[in-house]
């Protein structure tokens, strides 16, 4: 595993589109406002456009450990908002 960022958790108020991340090894959360976001069938978030930066200009991606597994990455990009992505879950 690279020297990559690793989420591991994310929640999102739908109603209010508040959105707070926490990463691993921080006890500080990250709060931003989801501009957009999308979910796969399986209700996992898979799109987050947010309000602002939060990413790094030397990342591109954040791993995923989430509910104690890791899960699909995100790739990350962005100079004024950050975008992230991955693919949706079909089984």
């Amino acid at each position: 595993m690279k020297n990559n960022r690793v989420i591991k958790q994310i929640n999102i108020n739908e109603a209010t589109r508040d959105l707070v991340i926490q990463f691993r090894g921080s006890s500080s959360a990250i709060e931003a406002k989801a501009l957009d976001f999308k979910k796969d069938n399986k209700g996992n978030i898979v799109y987050l456009l947010l309000d602002r930066l939060i990413h790094k200009a030397h990342e591109s991606l954040f791993e995923c450990f989430l509910n104690e597994k890791w899960d699909e990455s995100f790739s990350v990009s962005g100079c004024v908002v950050t975008e992230l992505s991955r693919l949706a879950k079909t089984a």
